[in-house]
């Protein structure tokens, strides 16, 4: 059952720049409840599919109702735009990455990470046959969705991770996933990070899988919630309502999987294949907790730093990362 409607929006790259201005204020409209106590939250997100499962699911299973979140999912395409909605008041909470978040923060920002989506990085190298290891795409070209961007970031970690120097490998900036896929299948570079369902297209497509990143990168959170210090001040309760549901409905995707695959399925708009395989890969690392490992996001700010394209002073853990939302916290 599909309780609530999705809503969707975009912001320009100017709402954006005065956005962040309004957060180093801490600026934020708050959340309306209803005379029931129904909470009224706004959840902007550029994160889809697999990695956004819990969500779809926890809406169509009625699960954010139980907790009284009315949940209204603002669609954007980057992590740029959810920090621009929550600083101008357009969202409360954001669904994004978490190199967008410590980047905004070094930007003036004053958000908080309070919890994650999911447990470990999604993406698998796939790359032309005949490559065994990173170590053979020495002097080729690696696909990444631009200059600084943590897909850089990671592909720069890893070639050092796995012995190479960082400018042993060419990167290619190519834009989003889908046209990472369609660099890598056309030949224009040699490599890619990709997450599902794109890594099932590029098997298909005669590509090979290399490694998996999160057996290179344990704990490295991928996507993470984040909100303003304000709205935690003024609407805990409410925010820790959206995190207790949100938490329920990761346990319920991993305790139904074929009703998850086929909210997969619908949502993504791919085969009864694909849906499948994305939730097969992507179902251990669902997060039941929301907990997020200092490990993995002290990690993440050490990479954002070494391969980062911002000489601005980072966020430690402390200021990023505030826990007192999720479920058991006082």
């Amino acid at each position: 059952m599909n309780r609530r409607h999705t809503c969707r929006a975009g912001l320009t790259a100017t709402a954006f720049l005065l956005a962040l201005t309004l957060s180093a204020c801490g600026n934020g409209s708050g959340i309306a409840s209803d005379e029931n106590g129904t909470a009224s939250v706004r959840l902007a997100s550029s994160i889809t599919g697999s990695s956004f499962l819990a969500v779809t699911a926890g809406i169509d299973q009625g699960i954010f109702d139980k907790h009284h979140v009315d949940l209204k999912v603002v669609k954007i395409k980057s992590t740029a735009e959810a920090t621009a909605a929550l600083a101008s008041g357009d969202a409360d909470i954001a669904a994004a990455l978490t190199e967008g978040v410590i980047a905004a923060n070094a930007n003036g920002a004053k958000l908080k990470i309070v919890g994650n989506l999911m447990t470990q990085d999604q993406h698998v190298l796939y790359a032309d046959a005949g490559v065994k290891s990173v170590a053979d795409l020495k002097g080729k070209k690696f696909g990444v969705v631009g200059p600084g961007s943590g897909t850089e970031m990671l592909a720069k970690a890893l070639a050092v991770e796995e012995g190479l120097k960082e400018s042993d490998i060419t990167y290619v900036p190519t834009g989003a996933a889908s046209t990472q896929l369609t660099s890598l299948v056309s030949g224009q570079i040699d490599a890619a990070g990709l997450v599902p369902p794109y890594d099932s297209t590029a098997a298909e497509r005669g590509k090979v899988e290399v490694l998996r990143y999160r057996d290179v990168f344990p704990d490295i959170t991928p996507q993470v919630f984040t909100t303003t210090s304000s709205l935690i001040s003024a609407h805990s309760p409410e925010l820790k309502r959206f995190m207790a549901a949100y938490t329920e409905s990761a346990a319920w995707v991993k305790e139904h999987p074929s009703e998850a695959v086929a909210i997969l399925r619908k949502d993504a708009r791919i085969s009864a294949e694909a849906a499948k395989a994305a939730y097969e890969f992507a179902e251990p690392d669902y997060s039941t907790t929301g907990e997020v490992s200092i490990a993995g996001l002290r990690r993440w700010i050490e990479m954002s730093k070494k391969y980062g394209n911002t000489d601005k002073k980072l966020p430690t853990v402390d200021e990023l990362y505030d826990p007192s939302l999720l479920p058991g916290s006082p």
